[in-house]
């Protein structure tokens, strides 16, 4: 399985869509038809295509360091 994942700056949000879903095995400029096509602005989004479909968060303590 196959999925496209989106950081998309405009909504501020991540979106994943499931890309080998109905055997479409998408290339490069299909995947960029397809995201403008629901919605999304090329110019203001960075996306991946992976097999995993899990996404990671993470609590974490922000640590400052003093300055050396």
């Amino acid at each position: 399985m196959k999925y496209i994942t989106v950081l998309d700056f405009e909504a501020g949000r991540v979106f994943q869509y499931e890309a080998s879903k109905n055997g479409w095995n998408p290339d490069y400029e299909s995947i960029e038809e397809f995201l403008t096509s629901v919605g999304h602005n090329l110019s203001n989004c960075e996306w991946m295509v992976h097999d995993d479909s899990q996404i990671v968060t993470r609590n974490a303590e922000w640590r400052r360091y003093p300055h050396e």
